[in-house]
């Protein structure tokens, strides 16, 4: 009676075969986590963005809005609303000039 006892490499080999690498496993997992966790921060982060792009007075305080309520979604919401409402370098620089009345919120 001739009994084959199969080594430890022969059963990761089968093993391998059956489920895959668990290189490439986990690479992959680990690919695609990061990939989720750099959008949801971009998509976290975008009233922030919006706001340096458009040239914001205060953008700040859209940073600081959206860091400390942005979480809630209530707040990231109102960063949103704050980074695409509030008034621009532009046109506050010419309104100081024209010494129009300071008001928080203009419409662009």
């Amino acid at each position: 009676m001739n009994i084959h006892v199969p080594t430890t490499y022969e059963i990761y080999r089968g093993w391998q075969s059956v489920q895959g690498s668990g290189l490439e496993i986990g690479t992959a997992l680990l690919l695609g986590l990061g990939m989720a966790f750099m959008l949801g921060l971009l998509a976290f982060l975008l009233p922030i963005f919006i706001a340096c792009q458009r040239g914001v007075h205060n953008a700040a305080v859209v940073a600081v809005v959206n860091c400390t309520l942005g979480m809630t979604g209530i707040g990231w919401v109102v960063a949103l609303v704050m980074a695409c409402v509030m008034e621009t370098d532009a046109r506050r620089h010419a309104r100081l000039r024209r010494a129009e009345q300071a008001t928080f919120l203009t419409v662009p």
